[in-house]
């Protein structure tokens, strides 16, 4: 499936000629099956470290794909994709810009590693096991302050796409929007106006998942093989559980009584 995208159907871009829901339902049994594959990597003793790097290549592949699909689809229509109909609605309370806080890779990171520590411990301290590296909970020093070093550049960024988006929609009370709504001009003239607002934030979307993808990609980069496979798989964890969750209690709230 290609990042094309065309005109709308039923007030939705299209992408490939599909509607971006359609698409969003094969992005989600992609992650379902790279979810599997990642599972099956982590538990095997025998992976070698080429077999896990392109396992992990092939993962990041398909997150670039996604968000090219959604920059072309954005395009089409940006607004469908600040309200997305494809999502639950548990998962719309918590989007920044369009998606996930960049920011929430690295706690994931944290969380998993501190997990994974956690759990290897208690042979560790009564000397039977040792601490492993092929996890995330064997991080090294050099790592984690990596690791700091990236959170500290992904806020800064953030900071500054936040500063955009307020522009952005600050823009919609200026003097010319303030006239077009008092109707001393036409419809069509604060339609355009409108349309060239949303300009401001597809430009938004387009830096947050540029930085999404960058902060994932870079996560990933200051990883050994094993320990990327294990980011990557709480990451796809995390994204479906919530994922079905909310869909369940959609379902569930609209079910007749």
């Amino acid at each position: 499936m290609t990042a094309a995208s065309r005109p709308q159907s039923n007030g939705e871009p299209l992408v490939d000629g599909e509607p971006f829901t359609k698409f969003f339902g094969c992005w989600i049994s992609e992650q379902s099956r790279d979810l599997a594959a990642l599972r099956e990597a982590a538990a095997a003793a025998s992976s070698s470290s080429a077999d896990l790097r392109r396992l992990v290549d092939r993962v990041l592949g398909h997150y670039e794909h996604y968000y090219r699909a959604k920059s072309a689809a954005a395009a089409a229509d940006v607004r469908a994709m600040f309200a997305p109909s494809w999502i639950s609605t548990t998962e719309s309370l918590y989007l920044w810009c369009g998606g996930w806080r960049p920011t929430a890779a690295l706690h994931l990171l944290y969380s998993k590693s501190g997990a994974q520590l956690e759990a290897q411990l208690p042979a560790f301290l009564d000397g039977t096991g040792s601490l492993r590296g092929d996890d995330l909970g064997g991080l090294s020093a050099d790592q984690l302050h990596a690791a700091d070093q990236l959170q500290r550049r992904t806020i800064g960024r953030e900071r500054e796409i936040e500063e955009a988006a307020a522009a952005a929609q600050e823009s919609l009370a200026t003097g010319k929007m303030v006239e077009l709504a008092t109707g001393a001009m036409e419809a069509a003239g604060l339609e355009r106006e409108m349309e060239a607002k949303a300009e401001g934030m597809r430009r938004v979307l387009e830096m947050a998942d540029g930085l999404r993808l960058d902060t994932m990609r870079a996560v990933v980069a200051l990883l050994r093989p094993p320990q990327a496979v294990h980011f990557l798989l709480a990451a796809a964890e995390l994204h479906l559980a919530v994922h079905h969750l909310g869909r369940r209690k959609d379902a569930h709230a609209h079910a007749p009584e």
